[in-house]
Parts: C-alpha cells; sequence; structure tokens
C-alpha cells in the first residue's frame, strides 16, 4: 500500500489558523500589560521619591507665627529691642516663651509693659510664662509696649543691617525671624521696681566707655 505525506506547505484549516492567532493576540496582550504595569510603578515611586525627599528637608522648618512690620533698634552697645506683629495663622493657640540671639547678646528676654500705680507711668518688666497668641490673633510688639529685648551687646547692631533671632515655643518648637535694624531714638523704658536687672542698668542708649568700641554684628 502506497503512502501518501501531504507537502508541508498544505494550508492548515480556517479555525486552526484563527485558534493560532487569537493565542498570540492574546500573548503579546499579557506581555504588553505586564510591562505596563512595572512600568506603572517605577513612575509611581520615582513620582513619591521627590515628595519623601521635601518631606524630610523641611522637617523642623514649620513657621509657627507670621511676622509682618518686624525690625530692630539700632544700638552701639547695652541693649536693644525687637519689634513686629506676630500672627498665629493656626487653630491651636501657641505661647512664645523665649528668644536666643546667639552670639549678638548675652541676655535676650520676653518684656512685657505695665503700669507703676503710684508714679503713673509704663515701666517693663520681663514677662512670666511668655505671649499666647490665640488662633488667628496677633501679637504686637512694638515701642513703648510689649518687646524683645536683647541685653549684654556683644557686637554693636548697626542700621542698614539685618538681625536674625531664634523664637522659642511651646511643644519645644523654634523658628527664626530676621528683621531689619533701623535707627530710632525713642523706647527709652525702665525696669519696674523689684527686678532683678541691676546688672544690666536700665532701658537707656548711653553708652558705657568700654563698650562703645564693640565689633559690628554681622547676621549669621
Amino acid at each position: 500500500m502506497k503512502t501518501t505525506t501531504a507537502p508541508s506547505n498544505f494550508p492548515l484549516p480556517v479555525a486552526v489558523r484563527r485558534g493560532i492567532t487569537s493565542l498570540a493576540v492574546l500573548g503579546l496582550a499579557v506581555t504588553a500589560l505586564t510591562g505596563c504595569s512595572a512600568g506603572g510603578n517605577q513612575a509611581s515611586d520615582e513620582t513619591q521619591a521627590p515628595a519623601a525627599s521635601s518631606a524630610e528637608d523641611n522637617a523642623g522648618t514649620e513657621q509657627v507665627v507670621e511676622l509682618t512690620d518686624g525690625w530692630a533698634k539700632a544700638a552701639d552697645s547695652n541693649m536693644t529691642s525687637v519689634f513686629g506683629s506676630l500672627k498665629n495663622t493656626g487653630d491651636q493657640p501657641v505661647t512664645l516663651e523665649s528668644i536666643d540671639a546667639g552670639g549678638t547678646a548675652g541676655v535676650a528676654e520676653l518684656h512685657e509693659t505695665v503700669m507703676n500705680d503710684q508714679t503713673g507711668s509704663t515701666e517693663m518688666k520681663r514677662v512670666e510664662g511668655g505671649f499666647e497668641i490665640a488662633p488667628g490673633e496677633t501679637k504686637t510688639l512694638e515701642p513703648g509696649g510689649d518687646h524683645m529685648m536683647l541685653m549684654e551687646l556683644k557686637c554693636a547692631v548697626k542700621s542698614g543691617t539685618d538681625l536674625t533671632v531664634e523664637l522659642g515655643f511651646d511643644n519645644d518648637r523654634t523658628q527664626q525671624i530676621t528683621v531689619p535694624v533701623r535707627d530710632y531714638a525713642g523706647a527709652q523704658e525702665h525696669y519696674a521696681p523689684g527686678e532683678e536687672h541691676s546688672e544690666h542698668g536700665e532701658h537707656s542708649e548711653m553708652p558705657s566707655p568700654e563698650s562703645s568700641a564693640l565689633p559690628e554684628c554681622h547676621e549669621h
């Protein structure tokens, strides 16, 4: 009996060819989806990385209050004051507890205005407990009123320069502010009776001989 072998180029049935084509298309689709998924995850990771880096860079630099109209009084020696309006833009009360002037002054304090019932004049004293600022409220520090006092100056605070100080708030929060220095002849306040500031003297702008030659402060 003679056996007949079909040629290699013998056409396949239509149904078979359609099945093979469908499997090939399905395989390409799966490969494409897998590639898109991998690429999508990579793009997501790349997108998220800068955000994490940004959050890390901004750690500890949160603005506690908003400062407007800030400035400091020029002084060649002894002491100076820092003024401005501090607005609480948050939804919780904040308390300004301290001020740090770094290498500019040996002593830095928050001062409030009090009335002397005997003389009828206002005097300054160190505030106890700091200045609490309610949400949406503004604490104004100004000449003749409450202010930030820098005493025992280590350098001359010159007009036309900038002064940087660090504010200390409740919950161990801090915020640096930089204000311009201006000439100002006022704010010749005096301490309230009983205040232990005799070693610092009164709020006077009269330079002492040994401190009149202080080097000029530089922003730091």
